[in-house]
């Protein structure tokens, strides 16, 4: 099987004269479960360390990126202890919220009903393996990078198998070299018919102590209408008119001035979503191959974080696929016929600006359907097949 992969250009500080790499598996006192731990360990500045901890039991929760003496992630062990919202959740098959918690495929409805959530929020069903346990391979340690896979099979004794009866295996591989880290997922279709999924990643970021400090941007040119139940009702905004201006997130932001759980979409997938630690001299910058379409920025004000969730669909892709030809192009629902795989990469790299001017950087990189890549039909920089309001 001929295979397509694509990289995505670095940025962050990969240099691996002085680094040293290695790997951890044990077993986590407080948490009471295997994590697995990537280090990257500068031996001549330890403000450049970097490590990443995930728990494969907790539905491969990556609840540590330690950079310094800075973790990026917010994590309430209390919550990862009971599988709640916290850390960095997968989201997959469904990302997000799906109408009344059912959907149609191919002529056949599916019900998701026995799917229960934190919160009591019908809609938000977050997909279905961000509570299972993970299975992991052995880390691999290389000279410039270490890295490890997990994975979680869909199969017929698999939770919710009647909500979703398409056998799978959803795997990630995390890697990290210098103080970038990037995860590939791959989706392997086991199943002999066509099967659907979206996938995303659900970060909750720290903002440390004051909120006015974290400058917030990110490279979407449109926001998806929703209702009370935050669900897309079809039409996209262009958040560059006067009347969508609050959605505007092209230029950097303060996190203490936003309030949103709000799908962006029209990503100029040549450019990175870059959070600024202001204080911190520090930014994370976020890129992704062009099978992520979508991004949720989730600003909740109860927490220290907010969220931006890397998204290969819109919110309820599932069920705006079948409605109409053009809400079909604006949700990208994902497809991988039987035998096939299908993968793509999210990269979060560390810039130091004290030393550094960080740059968008460049790339024509996409998530790979094996052996061909996904065309999604969509002109994406004029315009929205959606309704586009003016």
């Amino acid at each position: 099987m001929k295979e397509e992969h694509n990289q995505i250009a670095s940025t962050a500080d990969q240099s691996t004269s002085s680094r040293l790499y290695t790997a951890e598996v044990g077993q986590d006192l407080e948490l009471q479960t295997t994590t697995i731990s990537l280090s990257s360990t500068d031996q001549g500045n330890s403000s450049r360390n970097a490590r990443v901890s995930i728990v494969p039991e907790f539905g491969s929760n990556m609840y540590r990126f330690r950079v310094g003496e800075h973790d990026l992630i917010y994590t309430d062990q209390a919550l990862l202890k009971k599988r709640d919202y916290t850390g960095t959740l997968v989201l997959w098959p469904f990302p997000n919220r799906v109408r009344e918690k059912r959907y149609t495929y191919h002529g056949q409805m599916y019900s998701l009903q026995d799917v229960h959530r934190p919160g009591g929020d019908a809609a938000l069903v977050h997909g279905l393996v961000f509570d299972r346990p993970w299975q992991y391979t052995q880390p691999v340690i290389g000279p410039d990078a270490v890295s490890v896979t997990t994975y979680v099979d869909v199969n017929n004794d698999s939770p919710y198998y009647t909500a979703y009866p398409f056998d799978s295996r959803l795997s990630l591989t995390y890697t990290l070299s210098g103080t970038e880290l990037t995860v590939t997922y791959q989706v392997h279709n086991k199943s002999p018919r066509t099967l659907p999924f979206g996938f995303a990643l659900h970060p909750y970021f720290s903002t440390f102590a004051d909120k006015h400090d974290i400058l917030l941007s990110i490279p979407a040119q449109a926001v998806m209408e929703a209702d009370d139940e935050l669900l897309p009702t079809g039409r996209i905004f262009d958040v560059r008119k006067v009347m969508y201006a609050m959605y505007d997130l092209l230029s950097p932001t303060p996190v203490a001035n936003l309030k949103l759980d709000h799908v962006y979409t029209r990503l100029n997938r040549s450019a990175s979503s870059i959070i600024d630690y202001t204080r911190l001299a520090m930014q994370l910058h976020i890129s992704a191959t062009t099978d992520f379409t979508h991004l949720v920025i989730f600003t909740p004000q109860e927490i220290p974080a907010f969220c931006i969730e890397y998204q290969t669909c819109s919110t309820d892709a599932i069920n705006l696929h079948h409605q109409s030809h053009a809400l079909r192009e604006a949700a990208h629902l994902l497809e991988v016929q039987p035998g096939e795989t299908y993968r793509g990469t999210l990269r979060y790299s560390v810039l130091f600006t004290a030393i550094d001017t960080p740059q968008h950087h460049h790339g024509n990189d996409k998530g790979n359907k094996v052996p061909s890549e996904p065309e999604d039909g969509i002109d994406h920089e004029n315009g929205d097949p959606c309704q586009l309001e003016c």
